[in-house]
C-alpha cells in the first residue's frame, strides 16, 4: 500500500482521513503543529507509523515536516 502524510491530522477531517486510510491498509504518517497535538493524534490513530511536528505556515517548517515523514 501507499505511504501517506496527512497534514492537520490531530483532529477533524485530517484525523478522519487518517483513520480511513489506516483502515484501508495504507501506511499513514500523522502531522501536528505541536507536541501536545501530536500526542493526541497518536492516541486517536495508534496504527499510524509516526507523527511529525511542524507549523506548515512556514516554508522552512513545511520542508522539515516533509523530511521527517
Amino acid at each position: 500500500m501507499t505511504k501517506v502524510l496527512i497534514t492537520g491530522s490531530s483532529d477533524g477531517l485530517g484525523l478522519a482521513a487518517a483513520q480511513r486510510l489506516l483502515a484501508a491498509g495504507h501506511e499513514v504518517v500523522l502531522h501536528a503543529r505541536n507536541a501536545k497535538r501530536a500526542e493526541d493524534a497518536k492516541v486517536a490513530a495508534p496504527a499510524a507509523s509516526g507523527v511529525v511536528i511542524g507549523d506548515v505556515a512556514s516554508i522552512a517548517e513545511t520542508r522539515s515536516v516533509a523530511d521527517q515523514a
